[in-house]
């Protein structure tokens, strides 16, 4: 694990007024759940770190999800999740794996994948991809990919 890179997206995602969920060692491969909760939003990053890549990457990532849920504390129906997902992996990079099938198209109005970044510490490489609602997050997914490209090569797929 580069701990200089959750270092960095820890200082960085402060500013944008997120801040350290605790007590997460019994979260799947979770190494950091960053969280900003404010009236109007309520936004999770969590940095998840497999032995190898998920076979079934979507299942993989729903129970991500839910367990980053209710980590954060959110509230069905009435305070749903925005999460942005880091998923570090050697040879994720070189996978066929295209992350815009984990982004959800729709709100379900309780937990949501707003983003998904792949990062590969072998390759130095990371790709990603958004979903809607760019007003809001959008500042926050180019905060966390100004951060990733600090330590790695964004890859055009």
């Amino acid at each position: 694990m580069n701990h200089e890179l959750l270092q960095n997206l820890t200082e960085t995602m402060r500013q944008h007024g997120f801040r350290e969920v605790e007590n997460i060692k019994d979260s799947l491969d979770t190494v950091l759940i960053l969280k900003r909760q404010t009236i109007q939003t309520n936004r999770a990053i969590v940095v998840v770190e497999p032995a190898q890549i998920p076979i079934n990457m979507s299942e993989y990532l729903k129970k991500v999800r839910r367990q980053v849920a209710f980590k954060c504390k959110f509230f069905p129906f009435f305070w749903g999740i925005g999460i942005q997902v880091v998923v570090i992996s050697n040879g994720i990079t070189k996978s066929i794996i295209d992350p815009k099938q984990f982004v959800d198209k729709i709100d379900n109005q309780w937990a949501i994948i707003q983003s998904v970044f792949f990062v590969d510490p072998p390759e130095k490489t990371y790709y990603h991809a958004r979903t809607w609602g760019q007003i809001i997050t959008g500042e926050f997914q180019n905060a966390i990919s100004k951060t990733l490209s600090i330590h790695y090569k964004f890859k055009h797929v």
